[in-house]
């Protein structure tokens, strides 16, 4: 288990409210961030039609803007199902593996892999809450999401979920309400206090999404056999969402027996189909202002990275964002080019803020060789030559391959570099051949913020390559 943070911001802002809408069966309490869309899917400062109520402060804009309705364009935002592409399996087989829950019954545990932004999380949510709105009358299902890059450890995990479900309306009138701290109490009181809230439902729905980052499995093993222990009299369905595609593989042995999974792994989507997602979210804007060449470039750059619709949704966004503060009438192809380098610089700023400077000097070894080489792909023995050239170009430690390969992995699980298995044919054997999944000059500017490497001109790279 980790006890890192996620690098992925796959799975952050899950908070935002559904399209889809919740009725009274839902009985979770959840509270509406201010600026979400009102009840009609219209965002509170616009009447529909993007023209603005009058704003007094004359700190603030007083020109209409390019958005519409902005929720449309952030991560979480759940969509309706005529806006859900390409998912429409996934969706049957969710439904089927919950559909007992509809009538009080047992829902049967999912675990979901993919890489990231390839909907796992969002089709879960639909299908979740499809079925809670479809459930029978009196019959009382409760739904849950957590992620667990920001809840990790067994007690923070506990006391989420009992307090996402401890709703008022579960209880009678002359019932005390069951109190659900977020510390204080040992490990066996939170538990206790969960069930006691899970007997007020006849099934209850769990998402636990990043779940790779939770530092134990034992919670999982617990929820899994609750009912099986006499905890709870709820029947409980997990979804388990990871982006490691061996994660549930290498659960503990006893975990693996109580948490026995329909297994799911999502595809990335194809150019395509970013193209229609982001085409069903185009009313986020008002009309006419998104130039023809828009949406094609967006989800192109998206298909240089696995077709990762949370990447295309938050490029879609930020370049309404940059047009915006320009004061432009339009979202161009400008736009989008200056906020694909905004949020890759960001992106890699992150992921190498706090790294040794071995991993800057792996990072800028491919750099070199992804500018200057003819191959897309580089096995690791030349990217291990160009490393060690740059280590020797500013007196720097050189580390052995076997740690330099350690290295690479965790930019391939990081997402900064591709890897497959290539075989070099009679006597040349099978290596691994990596290719860089970021623009080299973004990698490079941003390593070279780094003193140490500044010794190194851009030009210069190229002897390395």
């Amino acid at each position: 288990m980790s006890d890192g943070t996620s690098t992925s911001d796959e799975s952050r802002d899950l908070e935002s409210a559904s399209s889809d809408g919740q009725d009274d069966r839902s009985r979770v309490q959840t509270s509406e961030p201010k600026g979400s869309p009102d009840e009609n899917g219209k965002p509170p400062s616009s009447d529909g039609d993007g023209t603005q109520f009058k704003v007094d402060d004359p700190l603030f804009s007083q020109r209409k803007g390019i958005f519409q309705n902005k929720e449309m364009v952030r991560v979480g935002w759940v969509p309706d199902g005529d806006r859900i592409v390409g998912r429409d399996d996934y969706i049957s087989t969710i439904s089927s593996c919950l559909n007992d829950a509809v009538y009080g019954g047992a829902p049967n545990h999912i675990s979901i892999t993919g890489k990231t932004g390839t909907g796992k999380s969002l089709v879960s949510r639909y299908v979740t809450r499809r079925a809670v709105n479809a459930s029978v009358e009196d019959i009382r299902i409760g739904h849950t999401y957590l992620d667990c890059s920001k809840s990790s450890t067994e007690v923070q995990v506990i006391s989420t979920i009992g307090q996402q479900l401890n709703d008022e309306d579960i209880y009678d009138e002359d019932e005390d309400i069951v109190k659900m701290p977020d510390t204080g109490l040992p490990k066996d009181k939170f538990y206790k206090r969960l069930w006691q809230i899970l007997d007020h439902y006849d099934s209850a729905i769990i998402i636990l999404d990043e779940v790779d980052l939770l530092k134990s499995d034992h919670v999982l093993m617990s929820l899994a056999k609750a009912v099986e222990s006499n905890d709870t009299s709820c029947q409980i369905g997990i979804i388990a969402i990871s982006n490691q595609i061996n994660f549930f593989d290498e659960l503990n042995p006893r975990t693996k027996s109580a948490f026995q999974t329909q297994e799911l792994n999502f595809d990335p989507y194809n150019a395509n189909q970013i193209q229609e997602i982001l085409r069903g979210r185009d009313d986020a804007f008002r009309d006419g202002v998104l130039t023809d060449d828009v949406i094609p470039l967006v989800a192109a750059f998206s298909a240089q990275e696995h077709g990762d619709a949370r990447k295309a949704m938050r490029l879609f966004r930020t370049a309404g964002e940059l047009a915006d503060r320009e004061g432009s009438d339009v979202v161009g192809e400008d736009h989008v080019r200056s906020a694909q380098d905004t949020l890759e610089k960001d992106r890699f700023r992150d992921f190498l803020q706090g790294t040794p400077t071995q991993m800057k000097a792996a990072c800028l070894s491919i750099s070199a060789k992804s500018l200057y080489s003819r191959d897309d792909y580089v096995i690791t023995g030349e990217l291990y030559d160009a490393y060690q050239q740059i280590t020797n170009a500013i007196d720097m430690d050189t580390i052995g391959i076997r740690r330099f390969r350690d290295i690479l992995d965790e930019m391939q699980l990081s997402q900064v570099i591709e890897t497959k298995e290539v075989n070099m044919g009679k006597g040349g054997g099978r290596h691994n051949s990596h290719r860089l999944l970021h623009n080299p000059e973004t990698i490079l500017d941003i390593v070279m913020e780094d003193t140490r490497f500044r010794e190194i001109s851009k030009s210069s790279l190229k002897r390395f390559a």
